[in-house]
């Protein structure tokens, strides 16, 4: 918030030049923090001030003057003082709005598009739902405060502390070790590039750590914290150590459940400070680069080109195979009981030694996560102030990487005992591969006959990786499920001490064993959003606020069914449906006009709904189009070997019958020809012939061609020299697209998306500074959809037809926003300004399409763009007034409301910053 305050980052230059500290490069800038902390705190009580009570204060003294206004006209001076107060007190609430959004942490919605209720309400249910008002203790009900902040510091004191010393190793089992290229590369000298791209790149008001500072304030400050922090890095990549107080942590609570009632029943998260925020996430971004070459195929979480629809994938392939040879087997679906916090640190640091890490590494992770002292967050207030001697954060950028290289053990020791005898996998299609397991983080799969022995030996092994990692997998939340017909599950359950569960079940939250056909699969995503729905406070969003909604959330929810099931119509209609009714306010609020028509309007990208809402059928084949593209990218992917196995891969798995271009399947378009072919199973290089660079066509018939084939054999040349061979080498798949990455979903998308009947100038909507809510107006306006009096006579209400600003003619858009008296007077006021003539359009749309050609300057570009969105968003406001408030403003008030708007916005946007109206004039007419 404070960082929308003019002249802020100034004063924080200030003040951390005036610093003087001696030390380490760390203790100098944890002083440093520590000393423009106390500063901003007195900064905000004594200048900044709190924002409810300034804007109470404005609103007092606004109201005075307008009491004023009712009995007589305002001196010059009352005026100036009076349009002061407005412009103060539209930045005072953007404040406040800004305020209540980081503390609801709805990181999704934009702030400028006043949803201060809606965040006011969703912090407040933040607060509610996190707070621990009761908490049983040794078996009975406590709502002592005192009592429950001593029983949660113990729990956790306890949880981190090492049972024991000795743990034995796996040194008969081979690893995967980094190249020596590697570990030098992931231990080089730290670079400011390298550190300024993960401060800019990381999510500026995620909750804060104990040193208070967000991403945000790193970012916006840059230039000045820098030095400072580029010499931390300096001192740790040499010394391995930094200011402990530096990787100080709050753990947060999360219930994992409603009735939240023991300590065991909410998850910790860890809240790191800034500065080691930053520090992890760029060893983080190092490590993941080397992570696939130790880590095994079949885990597939947090490794690079790896995703997590892989296994799913995979699983439902193994479990198809199996069922239709009709062998009976298992699958044992475990659960990894607090899997981060007891992590042995030993270990840990063993594997990655045997991964070929370098001392100077191994020393930087012990660091990192050895000298963290933990307070716990207890209904807001920290308490408690401990140590740790195992375990790993959760909310700290190494962990997720650290933990799959934990977990590489249980795969490997699986691996080995597949390879003894000791279990046995699935077997996935004819080239006799066998699938054991499958590991996503803590979520794993093992694949089993349904062999007593096997079962046995399947838990002597969770046993004994307990004994090596610390790592403790709960059976008793585990599940069993049986493939096939396997008469005795329950004892073979006991065995393991698991419970059974059957077909189809949920992993990694996609369907396992489901019909993928179905529409009961899709029910989960129905009910999702439906319960999304239900607790969103919708009344508090403006339709801006709600788009962005849709977009960041609501949309995104079938996204990852959509990854690896096609969804049938009827989903699809449902959901757009949902998705619809939630931006016009038709659930909950009461029926309202739905502005913009579904099936004339969603054909149409620029113009429709593919730009508010996807269209989820082609958005369906876009996302799933992608698996044919990394098919012939990822040669030695696990689940590329699967289906290669279980479905052949000839000619590199792309033979097919289906050609979509115009020529057809050649055999099929020119049977004739083919019949005399004498090598029918030809491939295309075996008719290409190269000399000088220049790419022929041979053929070679079992007879010459005859006079009555010559048309034939002519029309058949034409095809094939339509398209073009490169000439030698191995065949590459291309993507036309433009991107130089290759392959990309977007882009896909929108080139199956129906070319547009009528093309709006959505740039200049959407990618203008405008809130978001007045770019949705002015969409809908284009698209002569808002509700003037002729639609509103269009849609059987019976209203005069009478535009109430001129008063002469009757209202429509293109009159109200361009013809109308008044809204040319406004236009011929900007029109002055900027010192341009300009005829007028029809309409708005008209309008927007050559707006951009009158810019005269690249200085006010993004300025000039915001203007007609202004314009047209301050003479509604003010129709609305008079149509409904029964309050009409003279011209000059309009333009003055206009200039202050404009203003604002560009205020607000941090692209610009206008003290005054006349500041403002002068800028433009410069």
């Amino acid at each position: 918030m404070w960082l929308k305050v003019e002249g802020f980052v100034e004063r924080v230059r200030g003040w951390w030049g005036s610093y003087s500290f001696p030390g380490s490069p760390s203790h100098i800038l944890a002083s440093k923090l520590k000393a423009l902390k106390l500063d901003l705190k007195q900064w905000n009580s004594d200048v900044f001030g709190n924002i409810y009570f300034k804007h109470q204060k404005m609103l007092l003294a606004l109201h005075e003057l307008e009491t004023i206004e009712e009995s007589r006209v305002l001196t010059a001076e009352e005026k100036g003082v009076k349009a002061g107060l407005i412009s103060d007190l539209e930045k005072n609430t953007y404040l406040d709005e800004i305020c209540w959004r980081q503390k609801s942490r709805a990181i999704w919605l934009k702030e400028g598009d006043k949803n201060t209720k809606y965040f006011h309400k969703v912090a407040n249910s933040h607060r509610r739902h996190n707070s621990i008002r009761h908490l049983s203790i040794n078996g009975e009900l406590s709502t002592d405060q005192a009592a429950i902040k001593e029983e949660i510091t113990g729990f956790y004191q306890q949880l981190y502390k090492e049972d024991g010393d000795f743990r034995p190793l796996l040194d008969g089992l081979a690893f995967s070790s980094i190249f020596a290229e590697e570990a030098n590369w992931v231990e080089r000298p730290f670079e400011e590039e390298e550190i300024f791209n993960v401060v800019s790149h990381m999510n500026g008001d995620k909750a804060l750590g104990p040193d208070g500072f967000p991403m945000a304030f790193f970012h916006a400050c840059w230039p000045i914290l820098k030095g400072d922090l580029l010499a931390v890095f300096s001192e740790f990549h040499e010394h391995g150590s930094f200011q402990r107080s530096l990787n100080a942590t709050f753990l947060t609570l999360i219930p994992k459940k409603a009735s939240a009632v023991e300590v065991k029943d909410f998850r910790p998260i860890s809240l790191v400070g800034s500065v080691y925020k930053i520090l992890a996430k760029v060893l983080a971004n190092r490590l993941s680069i080397v992570l696939s070459t130790i880590i095994s195929p079949s885990q597939n979480a947090f490794v690079h080109g790896r995703q997590i629809t892989d296994s799913v994938l995979i699983a439902n392939e193994c479990l198809d195979s199996r069922l239709k040879v009709g062998v009976p087997g298992v699958i044992c679906k475990l659960d990894v009981e607090k899997a981060y916090d007891y992590v042995n640190w030993k270990f840990l640091f063993y594997l990655l030694e045997r991964c070929g890490f370098s001392w100077k590494w191994r020393r930087w992770i012990s660091y990192c996560i050895s000298t963290v002292r933990f307070s716990i967050l207890i209904n807001g207030g920290p308490e408690g102030f401990f140590g740790s001697s195992r375990g790993i954060r959760q909310g700290d950028s190494l962990s997720p990487l650290l933990f799959v290289i934990v977990m590489e053990a249980l795969g490997r020791m699986v691996v080995r005992a597949v390879e003894g005898g000791l279990l046995s996998g699935f077997q996935v299609g004819s080239l006799n591969m066998v699938v054991s397991h499958l590991l996503f983080a803590d979520d794993t799969l093992i694949f089993s006959d349904d062999n007593p022995e096997h079962i046995f030996n399947l838990r002597l092994l969770f046993t004994w990786f307990e004994a090596i990692s610390g790592l403790k997998i709960n059976l008793s939340k585990s599940e069993m499920v049986p493939v096939g017909n396997v008469s005795d599950l329950d004892s073979l359950a006991a065995m393991l001490g698991c419970k059974t569960v059957q077909l189809p079940m949920t992993y990694l939250g996609l369907p396992l064993g489901a019909k993928f056909k179905s529409k009961s699969i899709w029910d989960p995503i129905l009910e999702k959003m439906e319960r999304k729905l239900a607790g969103w406070q919708r009344m508090y969003l403006s339709k801006g606020g709600r788009v962005t909604l849709i977009k960041s959330t609501l949309s995104s929810l079938p996204t990852y069914f959509l990854s690896l099931f096609p969804m049938p119509n009827s989903v699809a209609m449902r959901i757009d449906k949902i998705q619809r009714d939630f931006l016009w306010g038709g659930m909950g609020e009461g029926k309202k006009f739905h502005l913009v028509n579904w099936s004339s309007d969603m054909s149409t990208f620029e113009v429709g709904w593919a730009w508010v809402l996807k269209i989820l059928i082609l958005f369906n084949r876009a996302l799933l189009g992608k698996w044919l593209w990394r098919y012939g990218k990822e040669e030695d992917a696990l689940w590329r070997q699967v289906i290669c196995s279980k479905y052949g891969c000839s000619q590199g798995g792309w033979t097919t019958r289906e050609v979509d271009g115009p020529h057809m399947v050649l055999k099929e378009a020119y049977p004739g020809l083919f019949r005399i072919a004498r090598n029918k199973e030809a491939l295309v290089m075996d008719h290409l012939q190269y000399q000088n660079e220049v790419v022929s066509w041979v053929f070679n018939f079992t007879r010459p061609v005859q006079d009555w084939e010559v048309e034939i054999v002519t029309s058949f040349l034409e095809a094939l020299y339509s398209s073009s061979a490169k000439g030698h080498g191995v065949d590459v798949m291309c993507w036309n697209g433009s991107s130089k990455e290759g392959f990309q979903v977007k882009a896909y998308y929108r080139a199956l998306l129906p070319i547009a009947g009528r093309c709006v100038p959505w740039k200049s909507i959407w990618k203008t500074k405008a809130p978001p809510r007045v770019a949705f107006f002015v969409w809908a306006a284009g698209l002569g959809r808002i509700l003037t009096i002729d639609n509103l006579r269009r849609r059987h209400i019976i209203v005069l037809d009478w535009c109430c600003m001129c008063k002469k003619s009757g209202e429509s858009i293109p009159h109200l926003s361009l013809h109308c008296v008044v809204a040319r007077q406004l236009w011929n006021f900007i029109f002055c300004i900027f010192d341009i003539y300009w005829v007028m359009p029809f309409g708005v749309l008209d309008l927007l399409y050559c707006w951009g050609e009158g810019c005269r300057s690249a200085r006010i570009r993004k300025l000039w763009d915001m203007i007609p969105l202004c314009v047209f968003w301050s003479i509604w406001r003010e129709r609305n007034a008079r149509s409904f408030e029964g309050e009409e403003r003279n011209l000059l008030e309009i333009k003055g409301t206009f200039l202050r708007t404009l203003i604002e916005w560009s205020n607000a946007s941090g692209m610009m910053s206008f003290s005054s109206v006349l500041e403002f004039l002068d800028f433009c007419i410069a």
